[in-house]
């Protein structure tokens, strides 16, 4: 009797330790498969936001974009689907912006130029994140000194935030101290991708700052 007290008290003590390896390993799979799960459900969602985009990511198949109508850097309405027919490179930025967004304009200069003759077929837009601030006027001689037939845009700060909806776009106000005598003291935190969207009012590639400008010149001629 004693005997087999002694190999039913081993074997007891020896279970623990066995089931607590195969419940780690049941965890470790399970949450394996939720986050390969969750992973996929996040990547096919119309709505989600990028995951992070490298190089480039290209829209397949192409989504159309909803219409929209702002103020452009003439005074005058503006819908996005009055740019239909031709291919638009379009940027979410504001004139106070420090460096991403006149090094975007910068680059988008570049890309024009390296289209050639095809550039003047292209649409380079800049919409505001900023509209308290920027008004057509003011976009009108920001962007002229980059290039007179960029095409600015601006409206108010709730109608550019569900624009921006529908771009992945995230924009907040960051305010830098005491207002001035010109106003309130803040800058914008804000998203940095550009658009390609093709003549016929589909979004066909995101771009992240600083993409080789050859690279959207290319994919820009593809598209004329």
């Amino acid at each position: 009797m004693s005997e087999q007290t002694g190999d039913t008290a081993t074997d007891t003590n020896k279970r623990p330790g066995w089931l607590a390896r195969a419940g780690l390993m049941i965890l470790v799979s399970s949450i394996i498969a939720v986050s390969a799960f969750a992973t996929w459900t996040f990547l096919t969602r119309n709505d989600a936001p990028l995951p992070g985009v490298g190089t480039k990511q290209v829209i397949d198949p192409p989504r159309e974009m909803p219409d929209f109508t702002l103020t452009s850097d003439s005074g005058q309405p503006l819908r996005l689907s009055d740019l239909r027919g031709t291919p638009v490179l379009l940027f979410f930025g504001f004139t106070h912006c420090p460096d991403v967004c006149p090094t975007t304009l910068g680059e988008f200069r570049q890309i024009k130029a390296k289209m050639g003759e095809k550039g003047e077929q292209a649409r380079f837009v800049f919409i505001s994140v900023d509209g308290s601030r920027d008004t057509p006027e003011s976009l009108a001689a920001y962007l002229h000194a980059f290039d007179p037939a960029f095409i600015g845009l601006t409206g108010d700060e709730e109608l550019v935030r569900t624009i921006g909806k529908d771009y992945y776009i995230y924009f907040e106000r960051v305010t830098l101290g005491t207002a001035t005598a010109a106003g309130e003291n803040y800058t914008v935190d804000h998203t940095t991708y550009s658009y390609l969207i093709d003549a016929d009012g589909r979004l066909r590639v995101i771009y992240p700052f600083q993409a080789p400008t050859q690279m959207i010149a290319d994919d820009i001629k593809s598209l004329l």
